[in-house]
């Protein structure tokens, strides 16, 4: 019965998972199964927190065996792309293997394994990409998580990839993203460098979490990009905040990506075209503009309690 539906969100800290849990709770009767690397207080009878270490694979197996989720979705991943660059074998691991060991899992147990990827698959030569376009990424954070989806892809259990990119949202953990460093950098009334050739289509985390409930319901599989409604540079995007939060924009200053001698190259015209979703999943994205006063009205609400 629907109402009696077990669903595992690996990744319990992240932004995706925090934007999950609150519109599950709200809108489905649905139990969740919560992981993180450490234990969070249960703010409903519906969660279970548990904490399972990633490389406990055997753990992994024994709980899932145990709860026999429906629905496994990997919020997880290393996504520093710079400590990718340097730290090759962490993000392997977090971003293949891991995700490899959990779709043998999902298979074993016959649950829908749903997993996250990015726009970091693609070079970022001439997005924003549909999904039908071919991968070639130029990070190595971009070739583990291309490995991660080529490993839940062919692992012959039930799956679905949302790729998505610069995602921001509302969490009351510590989780950083562009927004809050635009923020908190502008709190302190410090200097901003920000790109102005790197362009994208940021993502609220909320419509990640609608789309994923879309996906649930409809039972949908295959690979879905899901992408805001603007297409803009990093530079834009802050301007916008700037507006939304009533920011000093003399604190930004622009720079062009090659000059910041990054240890990971970075795609510059990228982004993911959301047609499919919109029309399949039936979700009308949210602009930045739209996104970024949500946010600011989740904040706010956040801030009176």
């Amino acid at each position: 019965m629907e109402h009696d539906m077990n669903i595992a969100i690996i990744g319990g800290n992240s932004k995706i998972a925090s934007a999950l849990i609150r519109l599950l709770l709200k809108e489905t009767t649905w139990n969740l199964y919560v992981y993180s690397m450490s234990l969070q207080k249960s703010s409903s009878e519906r969660i279970v927190y548990k904490a399972i270490p990633y490389s406990d694979i055997k753990s992994w197996k024994e709980e899932f065996l145990s709860i026999r989720p429906e629905y496994i979705i990997n919020t997880a991943a290393m996504t520093n792309v710079d400590a990718c660059e340097e730290k090759k074998q962490e993000a392997w691991f977090a971003n293949a293997t891991f995700v490899e060991q959990l779709s043998r899992i999902a298979l074993i147990i016959e649950a829908h394994f749903i997993h996250f990827s990015t726009d970091y698959v693609f070079d970022g030569r001439k997005g924003p990409y549909v999904e039908s376009d071919q991968p070639r990424p130029i990070s190595y954070y971009g070739k583990s998580k291309l490995a991660g989806e080529n490993a839940v892809i062919h692992s012959h259990a039930i799956n679905t990839v949302i790729r998505t990119n610069v995602v921001y949202g509302f969490t009351n953990s510590d989780q950083q993203d562009f927004v809050k460093w635009v923020l908190n950098n502008a709190d302190a009334s410090k200097q901003m460098t920000i790109v102005d050739d790197q362009y994208s289509n940021p993502t609220l985390t909320d419509d990640l979490a609608l789309a994923v409930k879309r996906i649930i319901e409809k039972k949908r599989s295959g690979i879905y990009h899901i992408g805001g409604n603007t297409q803009c540079s990093r530079l834009e995007f802050a301007m916008e905040i700037a507006k939304i939060f009533h920011l000093d924009t003399s604190l930004f200053f622009p720079i062009k990506t090659k000059a910041l001698n990054q240890p990971a190259e970075r795609p510059l015209m990228s982004g993911l075209i959301n047609l499919k979703a919109h029309t399949d999943l039936g979700i009308s994205f949210s602009t930045i503009t739209e996104g970024l006063v949500r946010l600011r009205h989740h904040m706010h609400v956040h801030n009176q309690e």
